[in-house]
């Protein structure tokens, strides 16, 4: 028979076990009901729809002005529209395209894509984000849907104001220009610039944002706003300093959905300038992405000469003047070097 100590042994054991066992029950139920929980709807990979620019080149000042008069409040110098190489109403041969990052605008690089511009001889049109360059309270307003529409539309007019396309584009503006290229709307474009491209932020918890109540956990620990001191005034002008938190949003499930597409659709030339130090987004998922690429042509270029504190934006009178030309004079090296593309 067993001894007293071996049956209190036994049955301290089983005690232990079933509370284990309903520890680890209420563990699983407590995961189900975290991965069961609400998650952010970008809705669907489709641009809002949106009247079409008109084809007449001398109609698009008129028409892009109406189109910014909806809008009041828009900070001075960030308001989506053209810089004609001479008169107005006047196709170039080069056409320049700019596509700004998440809470920036225009003036983010300035005055690089000008410089781009005038050495081709090119028309240039700069895109405004949805939400962008107005009261904060703006960015909270815009789906993920709008600024696909503003990417559109951005491409359509640079095609209309040139025979062949360059395509800025910087950090998220990167994004929705691959989004561009993956879904075939670049046909025109003889090639793609990327500053700084996000494929993924720095911090691997931004991915959070669009997992169970990731907005919630996002708000819980930023609050209803977010953002940063502006170093300077023109830094305030040019950036939308404090957004609603909810913003993030749109723009995690836009890198997220363009990440893991078939980036092998993209086929145009790129050349990609980018620092290893970057504080902002992860060089390492933009070195991934663009391996992914299926274009033939593609230069990826480490930035080492840019004085940018963030080693994101990293040229511009704002945040890295000295790096501005040597960027522009390899830009456009690079473009003036690029051959026609097959439609």
């Amino acid at each position: 028979m067993p001894s007293i100590a071996t049956a209190s042994l036994q049955t301290l054991g089983s005690r232990w076990f079933r509370v284990l066992a309903g520890v680890m029950s209420a563990l699983g139920i407590a995961a189900a009901v975290f991965l069961a929980g609400p998650r952010y709807a970008a809705g669907p990979d489709t641009p809002t729809p949106r009247a079409a620019p008109p084809h007449n080149l001398q109609a698009l000042d008129p028409w892009l002005a109406s189109q910014e008069a909806a809008h009041p409040g828009i900070k001075p110098g960030t308001a989506k529209g053209i810089v004609w190489a001479g008169a107005p109403g006047q196709r170039t041969p080069w056409a320049v395209v700019y596509l700004h990052g998440f809470s920036a605008s225009r003036l983010e690089t300035a005055p690089l894509t000008d410089d781009v511009a005038k050495a081709l001889g090119a028309n240039v049109f700069y895109a405004r984000l949805s939400g962008h360059g107005l009261p904060a309270a703006a960015m909270g307003d815009a789906t993920l849907q709008d600024w696909l529409a503003d990417a559109r539309e951005a491409l359509q007019i640079g095609k209309q104001l040139g025979d062949k396309v360059l395509l800025i584009s910087c950090s998220t503006g990167s994004t929705l220009a691959t989004w561009l290229g993956t879904h075939g709307l670049d046909t025109q474009v003889a090639g793609h610039v990327f500053l700084s491209p996000n494929f993924g932020p720095k911090d691997p918890r931004a991915d959070l944002l669009i997992g169970p109540w990731g907005g919630r956990i996002a708000e819980a620990i930023l609050g209803p706003d977010t953002g940063w001191t502006p170093a300077s005034d023109a830094e305030a002008n040019a950036w939308s300093t404090r957004y609603p938190t909810r913003s993030l949003l749109p723009m995690m499930a836009m890198v997220q959905g363009v990440r893991e597409s078939d980036l092998h659709r993209f086929t145009a030339p790129v050349l990609v300038l980018y620092s290893a130090n970057d504080r902002v987004v992860e060089p390492q998922q933009t070195l991934a992405a663009v391996a992914r690429f299926g274009s033939a042509n593609k230069q990826i270029v480490p930035v080492d000469y840019s004085e940018a504190k963030d080693q994101h934006v990293l040229a511009g009178t704002i945040k890295a003047p000295s790096a501005t030309d040597r960027m522009a004079q390899t830009i456009i090296t690079w473009a003036r070097s690029l051959p026609e593309r097959a439609p």
